[in-house]
């Protein structure tokens, strides 16, 4: 997922939910779950499927580097919720105090916030959209309809599930597919090059 944590569960994995918000979020992939009150819930998933493989180890790396970022951000800033290894499938689930502690954390590119806030932190939109209806996509929309209305927006640059509370009305064209109302699988094209990187993706919910 996030950057530090994927590699940090890919290195061990070659080298070798919540009791905090209840059962907030179920992930079978990579996801960001941008809550109202401002708090993100992710949630990194990687097969763990090796002899090899250890849990403990692989446990204690990542609280390593949250205890590293919480001496400079505060206790609050990034927790672990849930460790667990099931049917060869690990999940590690965490919870930042704010967008921009996730963002800090993973070093990705995460906003969360109205579309006049995201304007002004300097967002242009300027990509294709797509709108969504009656929890269907429904074609491509002008970005200009967009810009002109004050509806939320997740804003990021992850190949992940993005999860909010809220309806989605539009997401970028690119990468995207709608999964559920509230929830847009992020990846890229099949036919990708290994060195392609992912441009910043817009979700835009009420």
């Amino acid at each position: 997922m996030k950057k530090i944590i994927s590699i940090s569960l890919v290195c061990l994995l070659m080298a070798g939910l919540f009791s905090a918000c209840g059962k907030s979020l179920e992930a079978d992939r990579d996801t960001v779950y941008v809550q109202k009150k401002g708090t993100v819930i992710g949630a990194a998933i990687a097969d763990f499927d090796k002899d090899y493989y250890d849990q403990e180890e692989l446990k204690a790396f990542a609280e390593e580097k949250v205890e590293a970022y919480q001496k400079e951000h505060g206790k609050d800033s990034v927790k672990i919720d849930e460790f667990s290894v099931e049917e060869k499938v690990a999940k590690l689930y965490m919870k930042y105090a704010s967008c921009e502690d996730y963002q800090s954390f993973n070093e990705v590119t995460l906003f969360s916030g109205t579309i006049p806030q995201a304007l002004a932190a300097g967002y242009d939109f300027n990509t294709g959209f797509t709108e969504i209806k009656d929890g269907k996509a429904a074609g491509a929309v002008d970005n200009k309809t967009i810009v002109d209305t004050d509806y939320k927006v997740v804003i990021l640059s992850e190949k992940v599930d993005v999860k909010v509370d809220g309806t989605i009305l539009y997401m970028s064209s690119d990468y995207t597919t709608l999964k559920s109302k509230d929830t847009v699988t992020v990846q890229l094209p099949e036919d990708a090059g290994d060195g392609e990187e992912l441009s910043l993706v817009y979700v835009v919910y009420k």
